[in-house]
């Protein structure tokens, strides 16, 4: 067992998801649950998330062996300015938080006898809650993690804490592993640029798409009218919004960067459709159906 006694701080879907998975992997101990709702504390004791239950995360961490932090992001970085005084030394503290680099930093902030190491599991659902917690969440799923250096950090070689330790590394690998998940280690600022692209953007899109089709329209008139792409397409509009405006906020440059490139392609696309320049329309999508698949079988 790697971790006699762990807490989760915000176990809904995910904390809740990594606490069964771990249970079951037998990498965890006791597990205590924090979450703000009486009815989230009880939901969790029910599925079996966690053993024990409280809205204290200062006393919920005072033995903790691992502390996860699986609140929205605004959340994470409020944990890690307060918790430290209440941290068992020699603890490890990691995240699921969707974007690193302000996480990261962060972490500066907690005692130099903790150990931290960034996390993000690319595994949720639009469904919200510890109700919709699942030991497999996690199965086959890319789970990044973000050991620090001391350029993250914006430190000088030498001036206190926050480089990742390879025992810290390895431990965090053992458990990413036994979840179910596949561990890729990269670095903060590549992480944020690139779920920017292939996470974030596809969000945004997902809401501008709704916001724009139903503007002037009836919900009913619509409603005829959708189909399979429309559902694929727009699935994720129905995620939370409280955590994914923490998370369009902490990445606000990079998701920038990639809106604007996504709106360069489809300036293009519309130019070419407006010419009827049927050869050139055939190229581009056959453009973009390539480019689909070698990302789909890499």
């Amino acid at each position: 067992m790697l971790f006699p006694h762990t807490t989760i701080i915000g176990i809904g879907l995910i904390g809740g998801s990594f606490a069964l998975a771990a249970k079951r992997a037998g990498l965890v101990g006791e597990v205590t649950g924090v979450a703000r709702s009486e009815t989230t504390r009880a939901l969790a004791l029910e599925c079996g998330a966690a053993d024990r239950v409280t809205a204290d995360a200062a006393e919920a961490v005072r033995e903790a062996d691992l502390v996860y932090l699986a609140t929205p992001i605004g959340a994470i970085l409020s944990s890690l300015g307060e918790l430290g005084p209440h941290l068992k030394p020699g603890a490890l503290v990691t995240d699921a938080g969707s974007t690193k680099v302000q996480i990261v930093a962060a972490a500066e902030a907690l005692p130099e006898s903790m150990a931290f190491l960034g996390g993000h599991p690319m595994a949720g659902s639009e469904q919200a809650g510890v109700a919709a917690a699942r030991a497999d969440l996690f199965q086959r799923a890319t789970y990044f993690l973000t050991p620090t250096t001391w350029r993250d950090a914006g430190l000088e070689a030498g001036a206190t804490p926050w480089v990742t330790a390879p025992e810290t590394l390895e431990k965090m690998l053992e458990l990413v592993h036994g979840i179910g998940a596949e561990p890729v280690v990269v670095a903060t600022e590549l992480h944020d640029q690139m779920v920017a692209m292939t996470s974030h953007l596809p969000h945004a899109l997902a809401w501008a798409l709704c916001t724009a089709v139903a503007r002037g329209e009836a919900p009913g008139a619509l409603a005829a009218f959708t189909g399979g792409a429309w559902c694929d397409t727009t699935r994720i509009a129905d995620s939370p919004e409280e955590v994914w405006a923490d998370i369009f906020l902490s990445n606000p440059e990079n998701l920038a960067t990639a809106a604007r490139g996504f709106r360069a392609e489809l300036d293009e696309l519309l130019e070419i459709v407006e010419s009827g320049d049927r050869a050139a329309l055939r190229g581009y999508l056959i453009r973009g159906r390539e480019a689909h698949r070698r990302i789909a079988e890499a």
